[in-house]
């Protein structure tokens, strides 16, 4: 017992002696030129985990046990890398020179691998914190259309969808996009929701865009591309920092069909980071932005040539509850049947076959919220359990107003979506857990929603009582033209008579009916969603590259659980939630040759989803080659494939309208299971039957099991970098899809197989149907980019990029909407003048006109040529940065997409403390 105790306290003495062997090492590292702070420099002990990060004030602190001399690794992104020996303590004073990052930045979601991005075997394109910075948007998400190849269609300010190889929509459910390893798609609609649930402003550190198949490393959905965002780290990125951004849109009323004015922008946005010891670091983001939304103000007439005077069956592409259209010959036979002496003026008409009539429909202004609001927190907790092991949980949510396009607008109001996540991370590997949690919030669905306003103040039909909105119309015309006036003169003032007492748009009767039928779920003949589905998700990789001499091999495991719930709105789920799972792993090989002038590579992958009986199995294959130390040539085979959406998937109504489109109720179905006893007609021949009366024109539809559909990807790059100060890349690329999904408009007879209803009645119920077409769809494409240090920190970037479609199944809409070719031209400074505190960057781009082809309608998108513009000045005592910006520079309203809002200028000041 004695000895226990003197061992203890000449242990407590010895104490102070262990402790003061520890060496501590600190300094504080500035800007060569400048003489400012740099912060997020890495300062590594030569040969020991040990290090540090500059903090917000360029100072770094770190302890370690050997004796000096001690060699310190330096490094920044955007300056030349540093290698100094300390010799005796002392707080170091360092300067780091400033560097071109042309051809130097690396990437990791190519290969799930750090590589520089010359050398990626597939096309990659970055942007970091430093071009976000110097970046004319607002939003970082916005930049990604500036980028080669990529396609967006902006639905509204704070929903925009980026694709790329050709198949843009909006809401692209065949897009991956990745933020902090979790996949940020809607576990019940199944697209990733843009920026809703993204990074805030503040606290990217950098995103990586792959483009086309990527299936083989990122699972299934991967045929158009994958988005990966990365956060900050808070060890690395401390401190205080603080945006504020103040704007103006809507400037000229009127101007591009915009009904408002010049209305405010507010951006706010604020991180705070820390890093409480060696252990232990937290960070706090909050983002909110809220403005005037852009309107959808197409006036075209979705019937053809002719507006609301000259054309009974107006139906704008974005008018909506005028999809309610009805033949009324059925009313003219009958006041002929009871007014034999109008007949002059019946037959006529009778005789021009189909009579139909439109209701009158809404404009999008008035009738949706041109609120358009964002509110992103963030909150995450690291704790390093050794220095190559760290513990990660962090929470993300998102909330706000949003409107997206399909087969009519959606304007999703409250919508939100939360995801969590626990994290364990080392050198070689992790193993990462987290959930997705959605609530669709109150929905309107602009078309349905405004026909049903329409049934609820004065029906089209009412069988008990003879009487309604298209009795009276035909009544009123008839009247008009007994009275001498024209046909067309009587079409209007029919119209006028019968919508007497039509609620205007906004009035409290108007807003009184909207709201009541959105507050009833669609499972019950209103139009409100009750999503509150969820996404599970348990993953891990390894890198045994350390264990394995002459390969390097990573491997990994993933399972995924989406618990749908609904409440039966989306899905078949009124009793309890719908559980569906996918089962993966995926294993990556890579080997350099020929004295390591060849790298090859080859990823593998196997998917189960329990809806589907068969496994997928994926894989990519490449080479790149080295020509020189700064060129290389890449050759990649890629197979990618994509479950069908859970939408699409599983055996149900997605909607049931009851909403009298084109005379009956609609309903748009995802996947045809449970429909088979009734008989199925294309919607074109429904049409002509109704004028012609002839069974031969009903051509009946064909309707299957819907089945995964995968693409084949070969391309062929090249890489260099010239002299220095040029860098090329240029790529062409050919793919083969099966199983291709599309969609199809579809009709019956409501519960019978009577054919001649569809005459007699004037009614059916239409479906909007997936199916996988027979042929094999073909794209292709070429792009190519140049960028030009053009020294002093001046760089030129120009890109210009094509894709075409091939064998297009003229049956199916098939989402291929892009132009045959795009360019875009940026040109830029990031700091010039004493102290180099100016900086300034301008952005072109430039889209053709093309064709646009969605769920309710297609045309054509006008030619677009945009200039965004922005220069900053910085305050350096002040650790801040003034910037005076603008979008859509000259005001020229443009669209992306049809059906999608006319997007005109943005014109703002910003203040950024601390922003680095």
């Amino acid at each position: 017992m004695l000895k226990s105790v003197l061992f203890s306290v000449v242990c407590l003495f010895l104490l102070p002696v262990v402790v003061m062997a520890q060496q501590e090492v600190a300094g504080n590292i500035r800007n060569s030129v400048t003489h400012e702070v740099v912060p997020a420099v890495s300062v590594v002990l030569k040969d020991t985990p040990n290090g540090d990060y500059t903090n917000d004030q360029g100072n770094f602190r770190f302890s370690t046990r050997k004796s000096f001399p001690l060699t310190l690794l330096i490094s920044a992104v955007g300056f030349e890398s540093r290698v100094l020996t300390i010799t005796a303590p002392g707080f170091q004073r360092i300067v780091l020179t400033p560097a071109t990052v042309l051809g130097k930045e690396v990437v990791v979601s190519a290969s799930r691998l750090v590589q520089r991005k010359i050398e990626s075997p597939v096309t990659i394109e970055r942007i970091g914190t430093k071009d976000i910075i110097n970046s004319p948007q607002p939003s970082y998400y916005n930049m990604l259309q500036g980028l080669k190849g990529v396609d967006v269609t902006t639905s509204s300010l704070t929903f925009t969808t980026i694709t790329t190889r050709g198949f843009n929509t909006s809401g692209n459910t065949n897009f991956t996009q990745i933020v902090d390893g979790m996949d940020n798609q809607a576990p019940g609609l199944n697209f990733p929701l843009g920026a809703v649930i993204g990074l805030t402003e503040l606290d990217v550190d950098n995103v990586e865009l792959l483009a086309g198949a990527s299936s083989a490393l990122y699972g299934s959905r991967g045929l158009n591309g994958t988005l990966v965002m990365t956060g900050k780290d808070p060890f690395k990125y401390q401190g205080l920092s603080a945006q504020i951004t103040q704007g103006v849109n809507h400037i000229r009323k009127g101007k591009g069909n915009d009904p408002l004015g010049p209305s405010p922008y507010y951006d706010w946005t604020v991180r705070w980071a820390k890093k409480i010891n060696d252990r232990l670091a937290f960070k706090i983001n909050v983002q909110y932005t809220r403005a005037k939304d852009w309107v959808a103000a197409d006036t075209t007439n979705t019937n053809g040539v002719g507006g609301p005077l000259q054309d009974p069956n107006y139906n704008a592409v974005n008018g909506y509850g005028s999809k309610t259209s009805i033949d009324i010959n059925p009313f003219l036979q009958g006041a002929l049947a009871q007014q034999p002496e109008l007949a002059p003026l019946i037959n006529p008409l009778l005789g021009k076959g189909s009579n139909k009539v439109a209701r009158t429909g809404y404009p999008e202004y008035g009738y949706l919220s041109s609120e358009a609001i964002l509110f992103k927190a963030n909150a995450e907790l690291r704790y390093k359990i050794r220095p190559q092991l760290e513990m990660i949980v962090s929470g993300t949510f998102g909330k706000g107003n949003a409107v997206y396009s399909n087969d009519t607008r959606y304007a999703l109001t409250g919508f939100s979506l939360g995801q969590y996540r626990a994290e364990l991370k080392a050198a070689n590997w992790f193993v990462r857990a987290y959930t997705s949690q959605e609530n669709s919030g109150r929905t309107i669905i602009a078309s349905p929603t405004a026909q049903l306003i329409n049934e609820a103040w004065k029906p089209s039909y009412h069988e008990a009582t003879g009487d309604g909105w298209y009795p009276q119309y035909t009544a009123a015309l008839l009247t008009a033209m007994a009275g001498g006036k024209s046909y067309e003169e009587a079409c209007v003032w029919a119209r006028s008579a019968a919508d007497a007492g039509r609620p205007e748009a906004g009035s409290p009767q108007f807003l009184q009916l909207k709201d009541s039928i959105a507050g009833i779920p669609t499972s019950k003949g209103g139009t409100l969603f009750l999503d509150k589905s969820k996404l599970y998700n348990v993953e891990g990789q390894y890198n045994f590259s350390s264990l394995l001499k002459y390969v390097t091999l990573i491997a990994g495991l993933n399972y995924r659980l989406y618990r749908l719930d609904s409440k039966g709105t989306l899905f078949p789920d009124e009793a309890q939630p719908i559980d569906v799972a996918e089962y993966s792993a995926y294993v990556h090989l890579a080997k350099k040759l020929i004295r390591d002038k060849l790298s090859l590579s080859a990823a593998f992958r196997y998917d189960k989803n329990t809806l589907f009986e068969k496994p997928r199995m994926t894989s990519r294959a490449a080479a790149v080659l080295e020509v020189n130390k700064e060129s290389f040539i890449r050759f990649s085979y890629q197979n990618a494939y994509s479950f069908p959406s859970n939408i699409q998937s599983l055996q149900s109504t997605l909607i049931d309208y009851n909403s009298f489109a084109s005379g009956g109720s609609a309903r748009l179905l995802q996947g045809v299971y449970q429909f088979d006893q009734y008989p199925a007609y294309t919607l074109e021949s429904v049409q002509k039957y109704q004028q012609t009366n002839n069974p031969a024109d009903l051509q009946k539809f064909q309707l299957n099991d819907i089945m995964p559909q995968s693409v084949d990807a070969f391309e062929l790059g090249y890489a260099s970098l010239i002299g220095g100060c040029v860098l090329v890349d240029v790529l062409g690329y050919y793919a083969t899809w099966k199983n291709f999904i599309g969609y199809v408009n579809v009709a019956n007879t409501p519960g019978t197989q009577d054919i001649t209803a569809f005459k007699n009645h004037s009614t059916y119920t239409q479906y909007n149907i997936a199916y996988n077409g027979a042929e094999h769809v073909n794209t292709y494409g070429y792009a190519a980019s140049v960028s030009v240090d053009l020294s002093r920190h001046f760089l030129a970037k120009v890109n210009f990029s094509a894709d075409f479609l091939k064998n297009r199944n003229n049956s199916q809409v098939n989402n291929f909407n892009t132009p045959n070719y795009k360019f875009n031209i940026d040109f830029g400074n990031t700091g010039f003048g004493k102290k180099e505190r100016y900086a300034f960057n301008t952005t072109f781009r430039y889209r053709p006109a093309y064709f646009y082809q969605i769920g309710f309608g297609s045309g054509t998108v006008p030619a677009s040529a945009v200039i965004d513009a922005q220069c900053s000045y910085r305050l350096l005592q002040a650790h801040s940065t003034i910037k005076l910006g603008a979008t859509n520079l000259t005001n020229t309203y443009y669209r992306n997409g049809f059906g999608s809002p006319a997007i005109g200028g943005l014109y703002y000041i910003s203040f950024a403390y601390n922003v680095f």
